[in-house]
């Protein structure tokens, strides 16, 4: 129900390269990217994801990066990874393809803890989530800006329904710029 936001200093340097990792977990059901034109997703400044959003800038924020958690692999519904074969959902346009998105379990989540199957390493993924892991780079990302900023970065851990329905509980997070 909402975002949490931590600010990595650019200490006044100019950038206008973005890179980093994240690793995470799921807990719950969660729901991926939200539909594109929803109500939570029009906005970029709004909940749009049950993950990560990372971001510069402020009214709007200027959108990096998202790693999302997904329902489960094998769904193809509004919850599930844009990425998974046959899914219903598109990612706002200001997302696009700048995200990874995974789920923790095979099979409908539940409100308990999964920390079996790692987000955004590229490992464990099954059934119709296997494009979600096609990138070389996962779970590094890296952005180029569309100009030079001095902006500091943002991180938003975001989720629509709150703990104890759904959490992304992370122990990595690495961003660098350039």
């Amino acid at each position: 129900d909402g975002c949490n936001s931590t600010f990595f200093s650019a200490i006044g340097l100019n950038y206008t390269k973005v890179c980093g990792q994240a690793r995470g977990y799921q807990f719950g059901a969660p729901e991926g990217i939200y539909p594109n034109g929803g109500a939570e997703s029009r906005y970029i400044d709004g909940t749009y994801v049950d993950g990560l959003s990372i971001t510069y800038g402020s009214n709007p924020h200027q959108y990096i990066w998202t790693y999302a958690v997904g329902g489960y692999e094998d769904e193809t519904s509004a919850y599930s990874c844009p990425c998974n074969n046959g899914s219903t959902t598109a990612t706002p346009s200001y997302v696009g393809n700048d995200y990874y998105c995974e789920s923790g379990t095979t099979s409908y989540a539940t409100n308990k803890f999964y920390p079996d199957d790692i987000m955004w390493d590229g490992q464990q993924c099954d059934y119709l989530e296997s494009p979600c892991c096609s990138s070389s780079t996962i779970p590094w990302f890296t952005k180029t800006l569309p100009q030079s900023v001095t902006d500091d970065i943002e991180l938003r851990m975001c989720s629509s329904r709150g703990y104890p329905n759904e959490a992304t509980p992370i122990d990595i997070i690495e961003i660098y710029i350039r």
